[in-house]
Order: C-alpha cells, then structure tokens, then sequence
C-alpha cells in the first residue's frame, strides 16, 4: 500500500442526520490487530475523534463520490458514519451505479492497520456473498484499492481516564492525530435483530445460520486468522482482570473475577478437544439483521407451544434473517465460541421466552443443521462461556464509558445484564441443561 495521506480536520462539524437504525461498530470495524496478538491496554486511547466534516471530506476525497447526508453510527473503538451520495455521481470509475441505501464510511482506531487482516476479512466476506450471505462488501476508492492509510487530524475533543485536561492533550500532536484505515462499505439494509421480538421460531432460526455461515467458510485458512486475538476474543478471558477497576460496585467486580478463575479451570483445559474452524466472533444484536416474513397459509408452526415462552401472541409476527454485519472480530477459534456469543446476546433482550431456555432453542437449531452437534467437552464448557461472554461485555462496557462517558450505547449490556449475569450464574449447570435438552428433543425433525 502506499504512503499513508494526511487529511486534516477543521473545527466546525457538520450536523448530524438521524438514522433509523445503529450499527455497532467495535464492532463494524472488519478489522483488528492479527500479527502480534496485540491487546487493548487500560488507559489507551485508541479511538479517532473526528467529526462528520472531516468524514465528508474522506469519502469525497479517496472515493470521488458526492456526499449529500451524513450521520454518526454507534461504535465502540472505531469511528463510523452513514452517508448517501448524490445518485448523478460520476467521479469513482470503479462506482457504475449509486447505491439507493447509501454506503458506511469506516475509520477503523489506530491500532488496527494491518493489511493482512483486512484483506483475511475481505476474503472471508466476498466467499460468503458468493454463497448467498447478504453481508457487506467493500467498495473500491478511486485508485482501485479495498482500503488505504490515513494520517489523521483529529477535530473533536479526546476522551480519556488519564488526569491531564484538555488543554494539554490538544498540546501534544502526537495525541490529536493518528493513523487509520479508511473504507467504504455498501450499507446492508434491514432491522437490527434488537428491534424485534426473539420467538421461538427466530431463535432456532439464528441457530440454523450461525451453523450455516460457519460451514459456509469451513476450510478457509489465512496466516492472520489465525494469528489473530483482541480483548474481545473468548481467549482473552483473563485479560478481564487488567479491566476491572471501571466496575465500581465491589460485589459486580466479585462477579467477574469468579467468572474468569471458572473459565481457567473448566474451559481451559479442554480446548484441546474444541472443534476449530473460521468463527464470525461477534454474534449480537446489533450485527444480525431481520426482516417481516408471513408464514406459509396452514403453517400454524408459530404458534404451537413452546417450554419457556412467556409471552406468546398470536398475532406476533415471525422474522427471517436477512443480512449478517461486522466481520471484526473474525478469526481461526473455536466453533463453540460463536454459540456461547449468539445465546449470551440473544438472552439480553429476550421477553418473548425466558431468558434462561434461549439457550435450548440456539442449541435446537444449530444442531439440526447436517446434524452438526457439540461434542462433550464443549457442552460441558458451555455455560461458562456464556458467562464468560457477559463478563467481557459488562466489563469491557464499563471501562470505554469511563473513556467516553458521553456515549450511553456502551453501556446497553449493562441494563439487564447485572441482574441475567447473577441469575444465570447461580443456576445450577444440570438444571439449566435440562432445560435446555427438553427444549433440544422438542424441535428435533
């Protein structure tokens, strides 16, 4: 790749336009360190403060492209915004026609400039979309390139949990700038799982395609995959520890040091017995979308009883997946990794079945798939990796708040979270099995 480009930022923003829908973003950034296994650190800053000015000016200039709306997503380490273009837009040789639903603009943090990560994405996306996975794919910018260097200007105040003011972090010029990678992304549009209710059909349905986009990019290899692991990888568990002082409330901070010293002793140890393969590593909420589908006439599937399912409507309508988002987080791992991270999300905002059976119906549709199952190690590690999945999102959640107390969205885990975290893990492992496994036999074809 060339020489890294210096753009720099003015200090006037541009207003932000309201968005229908947020994408989370540490989350939507593709891409993390690979080479070195490089963890965030407490203390660092790593985020790009900018403004919508300053992405305006990016799109305009790397892709040639006429910004006529703009507006900030939700993102946890990464800068990423919405834009629509101006459909007359002729200026990218490599852009035919104008995407009606517009395009998301990523600036990844500073620390996430490998080449030969992002390129491992890419690659990982472009076979899933050549297999029918609506995900998103990169556009080229004018020089033909999936993505390019930046040297960056910041122009929006930088948070942070040091002591210093302001005032002395607009002096150093190494802390108002940094470098970062740009990309433009064709937006995928749909609802944001979070926006519908979590039936008993949408959650087999969830475990039905993890399974599926898992055996769709089985025997893909890439040196950064598997070189690849951030704080946000199930690996990094422990790391947990170095994080904990944002938690405020002693018995939480208990909480989650209880759940690490379980995951060194019941997860650990069994890793050799994973089943291993290229996982998506983010499964939440917020990067599956849905979209409103009716049922074949006579299909009252739907509504036959369900165990757990506490409060069924008859006229609740049933969603299908449409698109899958964020490919951040994507690397060599283990397969159970994914499950633990799509049941711990998906029993965040369950109000349609009990918390506590969502994962029964995640296990019942992963497993129906090729009769793809969980071998014994891995349902033995189960529940502490759900667990486990809850302690990095509270913690990790925490700690960015304190660098960004302005941003509310890094602390959405935190609402319900405490409170399913403590119960899930009071709950005797054979207990919830069980109910997992009548949920399990109840759905077998």
């Amino acid at each position: 790749m060339s020489k890294p480009n210096k753009t720099v930022a003015s200090s006037t923003t541009t207003a932000d336009l309201k968005d229908d829908r947020k994408i989370k973003a540490t989350n939507n950034n593709e891409c993390e360190n690979s080479t070195s296994v490089e963890l965030t650190r407490p203390g660092q800053q790593i985020r790009p403060a900018i403004s919508c000015e300053v992405a305006v000016g990016l799109v305009e200039r790397l892709y040639g492209l006429k910004v006529l709306s703009v507006s900030e997503l939700n993102s946890y380490y990464d800068h990423n915004f919405l834009v629509k273009i101006d459909p007359q837009s002729k200026g990218n040789p490599f852009v035919k026609d104008i995407w009606p639903h517009g395009y998301v603009l990523k600036v990844l943090n500073s620390m996430d400039t490998r080449e030969d990560r992002i390129d491992a994405v890419h690659a990982v996306q472009r076979i899933l979309g050549a297999k029918g996975f609506n995900c998103p794919q990169p556009i080229l910018n004018i020089k033909g390139q999936d993505k390019s260097i930046e040297d960056i200007v910041y122009d929006l105040p930088i948070e942070s949990d040091d002591k210093k003011s302001t005032a002395e972090f607009q002096e150093s010029d190494a802390i108002r700038q940094g470098r970062h990678v740009v990309r433009l992304f064709i937006f995928v549009p749909g609802r944001l799982l979070v926006e519908v209710p979590y039936t008993p059909q949408l959650l087999l349905s969830l475990g039905r395609y993890i399974c599926s986009l898992q055996k769709a990019i089985e025997g893909f290899s890439h040196p950064a995959m598997e070189q690849f692991q951030n704080i946000w990888s199930l690996d990094s568990v422990p790391q947990l520890l170095g994080f904990t002082s944002a938690i405020g409330d002693h018995e939480k901070r208990r909480l989650i040091e209880d759940i690490v010293e379980s995951y060194m002793k019941e997860v650990v140890p069994k890793k050799n017995r994973f089943q291993k393969g290229v996982i998506h590593g983010d499964f939440n909420e917020q990067n599956i979308l849905v979209r409103k589908v009716s049922p074949p006439e006579g299909d009252d599937s739907s509504s036959s009883p369900q165990p757990g399912v506490e409060n069924a409507s008859s006229d609740q309508n049933e969603h299908e997946i449409c698109g899958i988002l964020d490919f951040a987080h994507s690397s060599l791992s283990f397969y159970l990794y994914d499950v633990a991270i799509l049941i711990m999300y998906a029993m965040l905002d369950s109000k349609v079945v009990d918390f506590l059976d969502v994962g029964g119906y995640v296990l019942a549709g992963y497993m129906s798939v090729d009769d793809r199952t969980l071998n014994e190690a891995e349902f033995e590690a189960l529940k502490v990796c759900v667990a486990s999945r809850y302690a990095q999102s509270l913690t990790m959640g925490a700690y960015t708040h304190s660098l960004n107390p302005t941003n509310e969205y890094l602390l959405m885990s935190s609402k319900n979270g405490w409170t399913q975290l403590r119960t899930f893990w009071t709950t005797p492992k054979d207990q919830l099995y069980d109910r997992w496994r009548i949920i399990i036999d109840a759905n077998r074809q």
